[in-house]
């Protein structure tokens, strides 16, 4: 187990590769790639019709439905030396979305679902945990299971979560060792041609986007070995049980095992979001805040102008009307009768400076016409911009 594993290690975060000739190969075959996503798009919903027609006959639907993932890029390949299959219950790594499809295929093996119901989930190779009862948890539908006379086996995840597979495992959880004292390991290593290397499973992608892009490259290859089940000992722990199968898979695997849970990938993946989400915000704010001050000096002039009248107002509000109108005196109109909407400013962000109050005739707003108090405000402001740089003689 290695301390320096930190879970961005574990994860992609874009879906191209970082070579340039591995970016250069997709390039060229992208509008192979579109057209062959296109075609077999048609392909799979034939391949969904064939798994619920032949539902019923295991025997030919397997080696049917084998060739129809072949054609859609799914290509299934058993190890040399793999052993033979002595448990009821296997345990994989996890790397993508595909994989309890390419292991039902290769080992008849079922993965627990909720996400569907018992008739649809048989259909593509899972099982479903989904139940009425809330006395019935999922560890005893999988005992259930097991204990039918159809000696159908269980393909378990216990990492929770896919990885990348290129440096560590997650931890994983206890519920294999729950439900059998004999697990299965099962390593399983995926690859696709170095000309349309797209990475496989990537952070916070949607399912659909993992299946367009599976139905993009030509090919993808999983290659499974199978090795030797281990039998729980005595008074083992839970912990020590999976803690040996958890092993097994990494040693095979040529990576290490980590303390790192799904849990710790799921937080990891909010944090990641939310920093990026905030690197949105302050690159916009940014660009705000060029597109205000990196005007020409005619317009800065002008708004520092409508400032001095009417320093409550944000400067990009100000700035933005001036844009369309180039006067301070129908920004200022603008302003105060209500035509620009906008928040205004603090007190103790005015640029106003303190003054002993005088006493002034009150704004009788209560009564007369809008047009009259349009007015009476306009003069007023400008009274105060007269006064401020000294323009009687002009207006004289």
């Amino acid at each position: 187990m290695s301390p320096n594993i930190e879970v961005e290690h574990l994860v992609q975060k874009s879906r191209f590769p970082k070579a340039v000739y591995e970016t250069l190969g997709i390039i060229a075959y992208f509008p192979f790639g579109v057209i062959l996503a296109v075609l077999r798009v048609f392909i799979a919903v034939n391949a969904l019709l064939l798994t619920v027609m032949l539902s019923n006959y295991p025997n030919i639907r397997r080696p049917l439905l084998k060739v129809m993932s072949g054609v859609l890029g799914l290509i299934v390949v058993e190890k040399e030396n793999s052993s033979t299959k002595n448990s009821r219950v296997l345990v994989s790594n996890y790397l993508s979305l595909f994989d309890h499809i390419a292991l039902h295929l290769a080992t008849g093996s079922y993965t627990p679902t909720n996400l569907f119901s018992v008739p649809v989930a048989l259909y593509f190779g899972l099982i479903s945990t989904l139940t009425n009862d809330n006395n019935t948890t999922e560890r005893t539908i999988l005992k259930q299971f097991l204990a039918s006379d159809n000696n159908n086996s269980l393909l378990l995840f216990p990492e929770g979560a896919t990885t990348n597979g290129k440096c560590a495992l997650l931890r994983f959880s206890n519920v294999p060792a729950l439900i059998s004292e004999n697990l299965q390991p099962v390593a399983l290593r995926i690859t696709r041609p170095s000309f349309a290397n797209i990475n496989l499973s990537v952070l916070g992608s949607k399912h659909y986007t993992e299946i367009l892009w599976f139905f993009f490259v030509p090919f993808t290859k999983f290659e499974y070995k199978l090795l030797e089940a281990i039998q729980r000992s005595e008074d083992e722990s839970n912990e020590t049980f999976m803690s040996r199968v958890e092993i097994a898979i990494s040693q095979e695997l040529n990576i290490s095992t980590s303390n790192i849970t799904k849990n710790d990938k799921n937080d990891y993946k909010k944090k990641y979001f939310l920093e990026l989400a905030e690197n949105a915000r302050k690159r916009n704010n940014h660009h705000v805040t060029l597109d205000n001050f990196e005007e020409d000096p005619e317009i800065l002039r002008m708004a520092a102008q409508v400032t001095d009248v009417l320093p409550y107002v944000p400067q990009n509000v100000i700035v933005a009307n001036l844009r369309r109108t180039r006067c301070v005196d129908i920004t200022i109109t603008n302003i105060l009768d209500g035509t620009i909407k906008f928040t205004p400013l603090p007190p103790q962000a005015s640029k106003e400076p303190k003054t002993t109050p005088k006493k002034t005739e009150p704004n009788n707003f209560g009564v007369g016409s809008f047009m009259d108090r349009k007015t009476k405000l306009i003069d007023e402001a400008r009274q105060r911009y007269i006064k401020k740089h000294g323009l009687h003689h002009l207006v004289q």
